[in-house]
């Protein structure tokens, strides 16, 4: 595989806060000593529950936030040491598609206005190529007729029709890598699919880069190529076969929350679904999953897990027993089957 685009090196972001009282500070970290590659033409899903740290993530690779700890780099080159060109290169390859489409276009522009603003910006085209511009950047997205949406204002158009001017806005540019915060919370689920076609469409056309950022991984299943499970501020596992190949926990306790389509299926718990929700702070020392994890042992409490390879596939887990588990989640499938032939 060729050289990523974006990579992070140990990157940590820290937060501190005074606390209510006015004595002393809560230190947060909201991304914690993390290793990362993003490559061109591929889609990395970042999932996990709120507050594990995914958007500040993203707001890392937009160099929207620089880290605390560790590294960022564009093609090798650390973000705090690009120079001029390097980082209006860097504005250019890497765009962003927002969680709210309404609250990313500017109410009071029109849709010819808000593309033609990014046009004049960056030359994209002369003023008398300008329209045609916008129309073969709208009808790439889906929206036929394009004219139809010119003269349309944001509250003239429906969620889903926001969300394909904003993902138009950032295809303008051509870029490598797009990063996708929460894309499809704001959309109803017939339009959540069409979305992602889009997205899959556009991938294959332009060979772009998607890093999208959700907690449904019913949706990301169907699009990533890779997908990195953070929790409280770390990646506990990462791969391209963690749906049907869970080695963390914490992965088989998002997969057995998902609402399945089936009715005649049971839903199936793990035991982790039923333990206590996570704390606001981490815990100190050892995993810091263990007051959740029904399957924690002694070094659980001791030795914090490293992301490591498991098995013979490319799935790394950060997890002590995760070549026991991925045993027995592969024992429990055949006896679910079985069970289901009967």
């Amino acid at each position: 595989m060729s050289r990523p685009v974006l990579s992070l090196q140990g990157v940590s972001q820290i937060y501190s806060s005074r606390n209510a009282s006015g004595w002393g500070w809560t230190t947060v970290r909201a991304v914690d000593d993390v290793d990362l590659d993003v490559h061109e033409g591929e889609t990395l899903a970042v999932v996990g529950e709120s507050g594990s740290g995914k958007s500040t993530l993203a707001k890392l690779l937009l160099m929207l936030n620089l880290p605390t700890e560790g590294t960022v780099a564009y093609r090798g080159v650390a973000l705090k040491e690009l120079d001029g060109a390097q980082r209006s290169e860097f504005r250019r390859q890497v765009q962003a598609v927002f969680q709210d489409p309404s609250s990313s276009l500017n109410p009071r522009m029109t849709v010819e206005q808000t593309l033609g603003y990014v046009i004049r910006r960056h030359s994209l085209a002369t003023s008398a190529e300008q329209r045609a511009f916008i129309l073969k950047q709208l009808g790439s997205v889906g929206l036929d007729p394009p004219e139809q949406y010119l003269g349309r204002y944001p509250h003239q158009l429906s969620g889903g029709q926001q969300q394909r001017i904003a993902i138009a806005r950032a295809m303008m540019l051509e870029p490598k890598i797009i990063i996708a915060d929460e894309p499809l919370s704001s959309l109803d689920v017939s339009i959540q699919a069409q979305v992602l076609q889009l997205m899959q469409d556009l991938r294959v056309r332009t060979n772009v880069g998607f890093v999208v950022i959700s907690h449904d991984l019913g949706a990301m299943q169907s699009i990533a190529d890779r997908t990195a499970v953070m929790y409280r501020g770390r990646i506990v596992e990462i791969g391209a076969d963690i749906y049907d190949k869970p080695a963390h926990p914490y992965t088989r306790l998002l997969l057995d929350a998902r609402l399945l389509p089936d009715p005649r299926r049971g839903r199936i718990r793990s035991m982790a679904a039923a333990a206590s929700p996570p704390r606001s702070t981490a815990l100190e020392g050892g995993c810091r999953f263990r007051d959740r994890c029904p399957h924690a042992i002694q070094i659980c409490a001791e030795t914090e897990p490293k992301l490591r390879p498991v098995g013979i596939g490319a799935t790394k887990a950060a997890c002590h027993r995760a070549e026991e588990l991925t045993g027995a989640t592969t024992t429990e499938k055949q006896a679910h089957a079985a069970l289901g032939e009967k």
